[in-house]
Order: C-alpha cells, then sequence, then structure tokens
C-alpha cells in the first residue's frame, strides 16, 4: 500500500475493534452484576462495517465492504494476502505470536500497528468524524508496547498513526473500553488499582487520580479525569448503556472508598440564610459587609467585594441555623489595589478548634494538606478548600471561621465564597 494511502486504511481497519453507544454523560456503578472471573484475552477475527454516522454501531459477523472497498481485521496472524479478480494482490507476512491490526483492499494489505509479543489487545473503541470517518481510535489489553511505542496497557492512535500513551497508562490488564462520542471522555474498565499518572484534579470531585478498575480519560485534553469516587473494589468487564446513563459491569460490590456518587460540591449551603459577620471590616463605604461576596457575579469592586483593614488580621465567620456538615469551602481572591488574602486558618465557630483541609496546588497539580495555614492564590481562579476532618467531628460544629492570618498588599478580603455540605436537606425558613 502506497504510504500516502494508509492512514485512511488504517482507519478503516480501526472500525472492526469499536462497539459504539449513543454517547452518554452520567456513569453509575452497578453493583448488582457480578462475574466469577476475569475473561480470557480472544482475538477478533471477522471484520465488520464502519459505522455510517458518528454513533451507529455494527456487530455483523460477517465480513462487510468499507468505503472504499477496504476491510479490517485484527488477531493474531502468519500473513494475509488479498485476492481480486483483476489484479495480482498482494501478501504480507505476520508474527502469529503478536496481535496484529492489518488493513486490506483489493490490491493491497497492510501492516498497521502490533501489540507486545506477550500481550493481546483485547477492547477497544473509536471516535468518528461527522462524515463516518474515524478520527481517533483507543485500545485495551495485556499488552505493554504498540508498534515501538511503550504503554501501560492502554493507548489510543489518530488518524495521523500518532501513538496517545494516555499519561503511561494503567496498572493493569484493561478489559472494556467506552468512547463517549458527545464529551470525548474515553471510559476504562479492568483489573487495575492505580494510574501512572496520579496526579490530583480537584478536591472537589475526588481526593486523588489513584483508581480502582475503573477510569476516565480526556481525549481532546490528553489527561485523566477525576471521578465523584475512587473507583471499584473488584474488576470491571464491560460498559452497558441504559437510558441517559452508562454503567460499568463487572465483580464488584462497592466504590473502592465507600463513597456515594454525590459530589463534595453537589450540594450548596444557603449563605443567605447564615448569620456572617466579619472581623476588622474595611471602613471604605462598599468594601465593609462581608455578605458582598455572597452569591456575587459581578466584578471585584464596591459592593461585590470585602475587604479588611490595612495591615491587620481579620476573620469572616459563618454561623449555621441548622444542622450542616461542611464538604467544601471555595474562595475566590480579591486583586483590589493589590490587595488580597494570601493565607487563612479555618476553624470550628463553637469550639475554635483548626480544622485540616485539602487543596490542590496550582504548581504541581497534587494534593496537599493544611491546618494552620493555607495558601489563597493571588488570581481570580476559584481555590477548593476540602474539610478533612472525620465526618462526626465536622456535623458537630455551628459554623465556620476563616482567619486571615497573611495578605498581599495592603490587607486581605474576598470577592466571592461558596460553602458546600454533604448530604441532602430540607429546612423550613
Amino acid at each position: 500500500m502506497p504510504a500516502a494511502a494508509r492512514p485512511s486504511a488504517w482507519l478503516r481497519c480501526i472500525a472492526i475493534l469499536a462497539l459504539l453507544f449513543v454517547a452518554s454523560p452520567a456513569l453509575a456503578a452497578d453493583s448488582s452484576v457480578s462475574l466469577s472471573s476475569t475473561p480470557t484475552a480472544t482475538s477478533a477475527t471477522t471484520p465488520v462495517a464502519l459505522p455510517s454516522s458518528s454513533t451507529s454501531s455494527s456487530q455483523d459477523n460477517q465480513p462487510d465492504e468499507l468505503d472504499g472497498g477496504g476491510i479490517g481485521i485484527v488477531g493474531a496472524f502468519s500473513g494475509i494476502s488479498s485476492f481480486s479478480p483483476t489484479t495480482s494482490g498482494s501478501a504480507l507476512s505476520l508474527n502469529n505470536t503478536r496481535t496484529s491490526l492489518a488493513a486490506i483492499s483489493q490490491s493491497s494489505a497492510s501492516l498497521l500497528a502490533s501489540a507486545s509479543v506477550e500481550g493481546s489487545i483485547t477492547t477497544a473503541c473509536a471516535f468518528y468524524n461527522k462524515d463516518g470517518s474515524i478520527s481517533s481510535a483507543y485500545f485495551g489489553g495485556s499488552f505493554t508496547m504498540i508498534n515501538s511505542t511503550t504503554v501501560g496497557f492502554v493507548a489510543g492512535v489518530n488518524s495521523a498513526g500518532q501513538i496517545d500513551q494516555m499519561g503511561g497508562g494503567v496498572n493493569g490488564p484493561v478489559n472494556a473500553l467506552f468512547c463517549n462520542q458527545q464529551s470525548g471522555t474515553v471510559y476504562v474498565g479492568g483489573n487495575f488499582t492505580t494510574l501512572s499518572a496520579s496526579l490530583t484534579l480537584s478536591v472537589a470531585t475526588m481526593r486523588s487520580l489513584s483508581t480502582g478498575s475503573l477510569a476516565l480519560y480526556g481525549s481532546a485534553s490528553k489527561n485523566w479525569l477525576p471521578l465523584s469516587f475512587q473507583g471499584l473494589n473488584g474488576p470491571v468487564f464491560d460498559f452497558a448503556e441504559m437510558g441517559s446513563n452508562m454503567y460499568a459491569v463487572g465483580a464488584f460490590s462497592a466504590t473502592f472508598d465507600n463513597a456515594t456518587y454525590t459530589a463534595l460540591d453537589a450540594q450548596p449551603v444557603n449563605l443567605g440564610v447564615c448569620t456572617i459577620t466579619g472581623g476588622n471590616n474595611a471602613e471604605t463605604p462598599g468594601f465593609s459587609d462581608p455578605r458582598n461576596i455572597i452569591c456575587t457575579p459581578n466584578a471585584d469592586s464596591s459592593g461585590n467585594t470585602w475587604l479588611m483593614r490595612d495591615k491587620l488580621p481579620g476573620f469572616y465567620r459563618i454561623d449555621f441555623p441548622f444542622k450542616t456538615t461542611p464538604s467544601l469551602l471555595r474562595l475566590m481572591n480579591t486583586l483590589y489595589q493589590g490587595r488580597g488574602t494570601k493565607a487563612i486558618r479555618i476553624e470550628a465557630a463553637s469550639t475554635n478548634q483548626a480544622l485540616t483541609m485539602s487543596y490542590i496546588d496550582p504548581v504541581t497539580k497534587s494534593e496537599q494538606f493544611c491546618t494552620q495555614s493555607c495558601p489563597v492564590p493571588q488570581n481570580y481562579d476559584w481555590q477548593e478548600y476540602r474539610f478533612v476532618d472525620n465526618p462526626a467531628t465536622l456535623a458537630n460544629i455551628s459554623g465556620i471561621i476563616i482567619n486571615i492570618v497573611d495578605w498581599y498588599g495592603m490587607g486581605g478580603g474576598f470577592n466571592k465564597i461558596e460553602l458546600y455540605q454533604r448530604g441532602k436537606y430540607l429546612y423550613p425558613l
């Protein structure tokens, strides 16, 4: 096959590996399905048709002609030859100890990729262009190398033949993949316990990218994405779409950390009904009211920002009118006239006990913990702080105090604040 024709033929080959459903944004852990053992790796050898649209699927068990008269096959072969009644065709020798991906037309046969000797490709999915052609595909299995590129049991390939190593992949075999066409997310399930890229992205959604048997990958950002829990306590064998949800199927009984599906930022605390007190409020008109920063969509300005007096520490206190177990605090700093909060200490209002918080370091992208002094970036990005103390301690506090212990410029302050709680409650007011 001429080199210029290989990307097109390569794309057709990938089609035989794709099992596509209508894209679905939600994922739920279905613990009612349990398999007794991990399925053995198998290689598909029957080509199927390229879907005619980005959301259609084909499970035909008979050979089908792809656009342009080509087909793709995957398996462990010693060789492949093409046949044409009008041309001599061509032959391709292969290593039958490896899983190979090959494209065949009436006049040529070409090897597109092969897995490592000791591994096999057992699952795949693809993203489609509007015309039905494949833009990129992802493969999973027990392999640690695709062509000459080292990978970790899962990898992607784009239409130009470039390998996506997916941040080093995972540390165990991959049994199932699902490509969400709408979001560009790849759902990865298998017999693994961690990702090679163990960086934390958001304390609002998860503690770490360490995971059990389940992970999400962004095909556009080339990053692993956070879950609202730390994976599952057993292997995932497949994904299934039902209605507006997608389910993981496998031999598990609970989430790895026994968490619910609810993220830490799912239930906001109504700060409008809380008692709000500022300590050492600024005397500047328009900046002294601590309620300025509650539910304000406006910029850092008079009536929308709370400031403290010059060169003095202060506090921002929230007293709850009802039982509240805080889970997440979000703050946006002020930059008004070079001011801003540099560090905070968060205390329980009833006991003045310093609470342990976690946050994401903006440079290393790793989760850090703080008690006496938690840093606040000098920018307009939301900074999230997760309440780390045990639920019994947090459930018994009557409010929180945000002590400003260090500041930028002439003094501290905030532009916006949000507080979230665990559980869903409804109280009469």
